[in-house]
């Protein structure tokens, strides 16, 4: 038995797509624990009213945003603990709301949730990311953006969502022995605080199934609302620049045009989008100014391609073993 868990606040507002997010998770688990903020929209109605035709039920917290808590997005992970404590069972897969998974990829995520639920040397489940830039038509794929994250996770060894929500690590007590049992505490700040020292990088195993995430594919002045929206969970009222329209997609490495296929469920969003935008330029056929860091990004691809190494990435991991 397995439980699929995520967080939203004003889905509609945002233009995220996460009515097909849910529905791209709900056949692979038996239940969905939404914790859904205090909305200004009608996130929460059409959230009930899609939840309808799924194969599992929906179960809604309802949990307010605290503005107060502004450093480094830590009430996103809060608020993904929230629906992480209410799950039932221990297998919990996670997914956020500008996230899907492909139809074709469900053999995958049911074989090795299957071997992951047996496997008691791990205690994450990582997939591999295809992200979207700008358009559907362009991907980004560079040291800069993450590759692989832990989605599903098991509650009984203490993981919790670490950070700003990207990830899961296990918390520990003062005594550096898992809380697994205490979720209060993942409402201390001055324990959920990355610079805590309270986080344990857990093992992993690496599914062949994929996330595509679609956070960046908006019209340009949708998503510099977004930006600014969120911009206060991680610098407060600080500001280093305004966020535009004009501003908000820099033209960055790593842009590749998008050759396969996407998740039935987002054609409805993709065809509205292409309807809205026109006969414009794909991102990834758009010039890209040169700067120096291109050729240690271009150098760190080929290694990548050779060896599988990525150098110096990031990861949420101790170690990672393939199923």
């Amino acid at each position: 038995m397995r439980s699929g868990f995520s967080t939203i606040k004003n889905g509609e507002k945002m233009g995220y797509p996460y009515l097909e997010a849910y529905a791209s998770l709900a056949p692979l688990v038996d239940e969905m624990v939404i914790a859904v903020g205090d909305c200004e929209d009608n996130t929460r109605e059409r959230l009930i009213e899609a939840s309808a035709s799924w194969p599992c039920p929906l179960r809604i917290v309802d949990s307010p945003w605290n503005l107060s808590r502004d450093r480094g997005g830590l009430e996103l992970s809060i608020q993904s603990n929230v629906a992480l404590e209410a799950c039932k069972h221990d297998i919990c897969v996670y997914i956020q709301a500008d996230e899907l998974i492909h139809q074709e990829d469900y053999d995958f995520f049911i074989r090795d949730l299957v071997t992951f639920e047996s496997d008691n040397s791990v205690s994450g489940l990582a997939f591999h990311w295809v992200h979207f830039y700008g358009d559907f038509h362009t991907v980004v794929y560079s040291k800069e953006w993450y590759r692989r994250e832990m989605r599903a996770i098991k509650r009984s060894h203490g993981m919790r969502s670490f950070g700003d929500a990207q990830g899961f690590r296990i918390l520990l007590d003062e005594n550096g022995a898992s809380v697994a049992s205490d979720f209060s505490k993942c409402r201390d700040l001055s324990v959920v605080d990355p610079a805590s020292g309270r986080w344990q990088k857990p093992a992993a195993a690496l599914s062949r199934g994929r996330y595509f995430h679609y956070g960046w594919v908006k019209p340009a002045e949708q998503m510099a609302f977004k930006a600014e929206a969120l911009h206060r969970y991680w610098h407060g009222n600080s500001r280093d620049g305004e966020v535009t329209p004009n501003n908000v997609f820099p033209h960055i490495y790593g842009m590749k045009e998008f050759q396969r296929s996407h998740p039935q469920l987002i054609m409805g969003r993709l065809e509205e989008f292409e309807r809205a935008a026109g006969d414009t330029t794909p991102f990834f056929l758009r010039p890209i100014p040169f700067e120096r860091k291109h050729l240690r990004l271009r150098m760190d691809d080929w290694i990548e391609i050779l060896t599988d190494l990525r150098i110096g990435e990031f990861k949420n991991y101790q170690s990672l073993k393939r199923y």
